[in-house]
């Protein structure tokens, strides 16, 4: 168990333990003041008790979604660096019994001109999802991050040919990717290692890694990007 796995359950066996013995001493309280022959002053005292006790537990419950969420954080960064070697191509003509190495070597050296680039180079290749009428996309992962960044530097060569290419973001960076371009505009949006760049209203620029971090953004920038107001995405 890692650290912060470790402070996570700790932290939830004091939060359990905590909620145990103070509501063990509300209901002991409860039964002394219902057999009480004058409960008013007792159930008063009772209610402020209960109301502070509800406060703690509230922010109790939000310190430990807090920690949940730098947990999820941290995986989620764990797995977009595993993932730092990795390309989609999308749009690749799929035929049956292909040999999809041998596809992938030939976008890269027919379509984007990369001779320096061979089948040798590319640790592993298939596509993803089931069969389907459009080409599914089709997975790389490099032997070096050089060769990954050789094919990511020139995509722009396959402009005209129906073929791009993507990061392999996690779910949580998919999902936030997704709902950015929805609010800002396509051409505002896209992603740098790993990371999810926009463009804003007012020209600024900012990287994100979360919905979260979204949500703060699109809390300041609440009308997006007009289609009559959208930045020149910038050449990578």
């Amino acid at each position: 168990m890692n650290t912060m796995d470790h402070k996570l359950a700790v932290n939830l066996e004091v939060m359990q333990s905590l909620f145990k013995s103070r509501m063990d001493a509300y209901e002991d309280k409860l039964e002394k003041v219902s057999a009480a022959q004058s409960p008013t002053a007792d159930l008063s005292s009772l209610q402020q008790e209960f109301m502070e006790f509800k406060e703690f537990v509230l922010r109790a419950l939000n310190s430990f979604k807090s920690q949940i969420e730098l947990l999820a954080q941290g995986y989620d960064r764990h797995e977009t660096a595993m993932r730092r070697k990795v390309l989609l191509l999308h749009g690749v003509p799929e035929h049956r019994n292909e040999q999809v190495r041998e596809v992938v070597g030939k976008v890269f050296s027919n379509e984007m001109k990369l001779a320096e680039l061979g089948t040798s180079d590319i640790h592993v290749c298939h596509r993803l999802g089931s069969s389907s009428r459009s080409p599914r996309p089709i997975l790389v992962r490099f032997f070096t991050t050089e060769h990954r960044h050789l094919v990511w530097d020139n995509k722009k060569l396959l402009k005209g040919t129906g073929i791009t290419i993507s990061e392999f973001l996690t779910q949580l960076r998919h999902r936030a990717f997704t709902a950015a371009r929805k609010h800002f505009g396509l051409s505002n949006c896209w992603s740098v290692e790993g990371k999810i760049v926009i463009i804003a209203p007012d020209k600024s620029r900012h990287k994100i890694e979360s919905s979260t971090q979204l949500q703060e953004l699109v809390a300041r920038f609440p009308s997006g990007c007009s289609s009559g107001d959208v930045p020149r995405r910038p050449d990578r």
